[in-house]
């Protein structure tokens, strides 16, 4: 009993280990400001910023993005490195513990003793089946220190692939909004190719009749032709967006040559949301996959440095063997033996020639390239985030102005016309107006596209999608 007594505290602290020797982590501080430029009190809470896609109100874009959150090629080359650094955490969190195994064998062997009256020649039999028991105590926190260290990569590993799911869902989307643009080009460029054709025909009849000359008739067909001239790299460049997103959802080689990728709203009606954020700057590091990603591996680092400086102590293992041993040795012996051993190794530093200092002043050295990297990766944070807003703001300026300027140029090919046909002015005036109206119109298109373009960016650069919860572990938008 009193051995007892004494033994159970010692096993538990042996068990216990410490970490002493890696330095206590704190987040790194950093003049973060007090509000965003454009934050409003009623703004957008991060609630909304989840599935942030949905605001959209397009179900074809729902499911594009869902499908490639599941296909993606990326994304799956993610997920199986989660699964590597899990199994790396794992191995080295077993490290801690006993290592229990079973050992064995079994011999059949023969000695030949010429002239002796007591040794025989004949083969002996023996055998050995039993356990064995090591553990390796953790007194200065290697161990621990390094399955802190494989933790701290696996959920960094694990925010990388929320990065890249936030990355595949805006690329999806911004491609679907380009789809959706070029479409309307073509609308464009076919209807204006159609009064084209119309005003060329028209034209050619007068000249016919000669009541229009060669010149006018020339300058309309070159206008037209210029209209046809549009619509094929507008065709290219469609069939292009169209194979690029059918390869980042992830799909066959047949269904990529087909590129067949299905359309919701129409361009015009699809809306813009506007977001605002009313949260403080702050919480953006709680929802940024990537700085999760950077503090995770400096927080890894942190351990790596306990690991290294464990180096300069001794390593102390214990191990034992329980058994039990047949020995069959004709004339000689036949029976069985139980058999145990118990014992301990320590093997540490004496003359290292440096490696010791070096291997520590290598984790130094990473753990300081890793905090300037976090600090790099929470100014460009912010500068998306700044640069974004700022795209909201001016795209939609744009866009209105774009907006004005196509009803203003409409208006002048209407009066542009009525003053040729009166005879006040000559057919340059009419290509005139046609050619800004046709530019007009492409160009609020591209306004459009940019502010589309413009929320999504903001959505990224706040983290859309993803957070972290109370308890420091990462939600994804699932599927």
């Amino acid at each position: 009993m009193k051995n007892r007594i004494i033994l159970a505290p010692l096993l538990a602290v042996l068990l216990s280990g410490c970490a002493w020797l890696a330095p206590d982590y704190e987040r790194p501080s950093l003049d973060m400001p007090e509000k965003w430029v454009t934050q409003q009190q009623n703004g957008d809470k991060t609630e909304k910023l989840k599935d942030w896609w949905k605001e959209y109100n397009d179900p074809v874009l729902q499911k594009l993005i869902e499908e490639a959150l599941a296909g993606n090629g990326d994304l799956a080359v993610a997920a199986a490195r989660v699964q590597q650094a899990q199994a790396q955490y794992n191995y080295a969190f077993g490290n801690q513990f006993p290592l229990l195994a079973a050992t064995g064998f079994a011999e059949r062997s023969k000695m030949g003793f010429q002239n002796s009256p007591l040794l025989s020649d004949k083969p002996g039999n023996v055998s050995f089946f039993g356990g064995m028991l090591s553990y390796e105590l953790d007194l200065w926190g290697k161990l621990a220190s390094a399955s802190q260290e494989g933790k701290a990569v696996f959920l960094a590993t694990g925010y990388n692939q929320d990065a890249a799911r936030l990355s595949i869902a805006s690329a999806t989307a911004q491609l679907y909004f380009s789809i959706l643009a070029l479409d309307a080009d073509i609308r464009v460029t076919q209807g204006t190719i159609h009064s084209r054709e119309e005003s060329y025909n028209l034209i050619k009849k007068q000249f016919d009749r000669q009541a229009a000359n060669e010149l006018v008739l020339r300058q309309s067909e070159a206008e037209m032709e210029a209209a046809h001239a549009q619509l094929p790299k507008l065709l290219e460049q469609k069939d292009k967006a169209e194979s690029a997103l059918s390869v980042l959802l992830g799909r066959s080689p047949k269904e990529i040559m087909e590129a067949s990728i299905p359309r919701g709203s129409d361009f015009d009606a699809l809306p813009v949301p506007p977001l605002f954020p009313s949260d403080m700057p702050s919480s953006l590091l709680e929802r940024r996959p990537d700085i999760a990603v950077s503090e995770q591996m400096m927080i890894a680092s942190n351990f790596n440095i306990g690991v290294a400086r464990a180096a300069y102590f001794p390593t102390i293992s214990l191990s034992s063997l329980l058994g039990v041993s047949n020995i069959d040795v004709a004339n000689l012996y036949n029976g069985t033996l139980r058999a145990w051993s118990m014992g301990a190794t320590l093997a540490g530093p004496v003359i290292d020639f440096g490696r010791t200092d070096s291997g520590v002043d290598m984790a130094l050295a990473k753990n300081q390239a890793l905090l300037a990297s976090y600090k790099n990766s929470v100014r460009t944070a912010f500068k998306e985030v700044k640069d974004a807003l700022s795209e909201q703001t001016n795209s939609q300026s744009e866009e209105q102005a774009q907006s004005k300027e196509e009803k203003a140029v409409r208006e002048a090919l209407r009066l542009a016309n009525l003053r040729y046909t009166s005879g006040y002015s000559s057919y340059i005036e009419v290509l005139d107006a046609e050619r800004n109206l046709y530019s007009a119109q492409i160009a609020l298109i591209a306004a459009k596209l940019e502010r589309l373009n413009a929320s999504v960016n903001l959505y990224k650069a706040l983290g859309g999608g993803w957070a972290v919860d109370s308890s420091g572990e990462a939600k994804s938008p699932k599927s």
